[in-house]
């Protein structure tokens, strides 16, 4: 049998197979082995009817030449996609003409294929690692922002103001719709209000407590709601209690309490906030120089990439944005309807996310091989474990141990590469090697796939956090 292959710039093989008439018939002579032992014929045990007794059972001897051609192309597609390293990312397309006694036959398949990714050269490449400080004035920043969190409101008997919090019943209504009724609601009131309530805020101030009032506002023009954009708000308003916010004096006992007792002193809990923030800087910072560096890498690698890769990987962003919105509450339907975008428009949109996507992850796969970077079983395990000990058990199938190993294995590659592109983190903390420490670096590595892992899996590109925020935004507007 004579199997030829050829690898198309469209990311594509083409099998070409030519059987001769000897091949065809050892290929019978398997299928009616087979098919003996499956198909009862009376008068004979299973397995033991003679092929010409079958062959009448099945209306004829070109049934089992056709069950013998159909194993043979499945055997021989299997076998060259293992002899060529080639991995299909969707079912060939098969050409297979019908065959003619005593004839050689030929078949062809089409296959798209995963192409791996050529990297330009990337230990040319060079980054330096930027530093983090913190400012006192950052710190204070902080600390102001826990003050307002542990602040109580306290009633006064004054007009209110910006900034305080007042409590009234309200009914909105645009013409004849009615649109909100709120009884003994709260507002901050703010300089900077949005969305539906925009322009209430400058009327109510001034109110004092048992005062109702009316009046009328424009609904601003960009309002989501197009039916009750640009219209009249009609205003009807009982203030029942104005609040003024009492900040808490920032010594030892507040310091005590907004870290729970874990801070006994202002300055220990200044300290605490000055390393948390040099920490999210250190994160950012190592965030953003990887990113740098993936974008680099993709800017110089050479890609021939099918589209239905990135189809693929755009339907997997939009399947995991769907697991986002369901903590918001939200079904894909209803964000896309909010959006007044197709399933279809919005697959399209984040296409060119996807893109960068499938490039990120073919060029890191292919520098993993050149790098020799693989995943151990332990590793696996490791994070198995750390899943679970977040309240996520994993199956153990074999599609979730390769995703786990792929997402790993890009980690560690993207780790590796980060310091031969930067050098090595200052950060990092030197330890001896010993089993111990083998054992507690395969469990930190492990802590940071899983991490990367589900990084990847929930929002692995921009568009789709971008994504996320308009459809908060669209959510906490509809119930203002």
């Amino acid at each position: 049998m004579k199997v030829s292959v050829e690898k198309l710039p469209t990311s594509e093989a083409v099998l070409d197979v030519d059987v001769t008439w000897d091949e065809m018939q050892k290929a019978s002579d398997k299928a009616y082995q087979k098919l003996v032992k499956q198909i009862d014929v009376q008068g004979f045990r299973r397995g033991r009817a003679p092929r010409s007794l079958l062959e009448r059972k099945l209306g004829g001897k070109e049934y089992i030449y056709q069950e013998g051609l159909d194993d043979l192309i499945s055997e021989t597609y299997r076998s060259t996609l293992r002899e060529h390293d080639l991995t299909p990312i969707s079912q060939p397309k098969l050409d297979a003409p019908e065959f003619e006694m005593g004839q050689p036959y030929h078949f062809s398949l089409t296959v798209p294929v995963l192409t791996p990714a050529v990297p330009g050269d990337y230990k040319s490449l060079h980054f330096e690692r930027e530093d983090a400080s913190v400012t006192s004035e950052e710190v204070d920043k902080e600390i102001e922002s826990l003050r307002e969190r542990v602040s109580d409101w306290k009633i006064v008997e004054r007009p209110a103001d910006y900034g305080d919090r007042v409590t009234v019943d309200l009914k909105l209504t645009s013409g004849d719709q009615n649109i909100s009724d709120l009884k003994d609601n709260p507002f901050e009131l703010t300089k900077e209000r949005n969305g539906l309530f925009t322009g209430m805020d400058e009327q109510v101030v001034g109110m004092q407590a048992g005062e109702s009032k009316s009046f009328t506002v424009i609904i601003p023009a960009d309002y989501s709601n197009e039916k009750l954009a640009g219209k009249d708000a009609n205003y009807e308003i009982t203030l029942h209690k104005v609040e003024v916010k009492e900040l808490p004096e920032m010594d030892d006992a507040f310091a005590e309490k907004v870290s729970d007792g874990q801070y006994q002193t202002m300055e220990d809990l200044s300290k605490a906030i000055s390393d948390n923030i040099v920490e999210s800087k250190k994160r950012r910072n190592r965030d953003e120089l990887r990113d740098k560096i993936v974008d680099a890498l993709i800017e110089q690698s050479t890609f021939s990439i099918h589209p239905l890769l990135i189809d693929e990987q755009a339907e997997d962003m939009l399947h995991q944005f769907g697991h986002m919105l369901e903590q918001q509450h939200i079904s894909v339907d209803q964000y896309l309807t909010m959006m007044r975008k197709s399933r279809e428009e919005y697959l399209q949109e984040i296409r060119p996310d996807a893109e960068k996507s499938v490039k990120r992850q073919l060029v890191l796969d292919e520098i993993a091989q050149q790098e020799d970077i693989n995943v151990t079983a332990e590793e696996i395990e490791g994070l198995f474990a750390l899943y679970s000990q977040a309240g996520q058990t994993l199956p153990r199938t074999e599609e979730q141990i390769r995703a786990l190993a792929s997402s790993y294995r890009r980690e560690k590659t993207l780790q590796r590469l980060t310091e031969i592109i930067a050098g090595p983190d200052p950060d990092s903390e030197e330890v001896e090697v010993s089993e111990q420490a083998d054992e507690e670096a395969t469990l930190n590595n492990a802590e940071e796939a899983a991490r990367a892992a589900s990084e990847a899996t929930a929002v692995e590109t921009q568009g789709e956090a971008e994504a996320s925020a308009t459809a908060g935004e669209s959510k906490a507007e509809t119930v203002e």
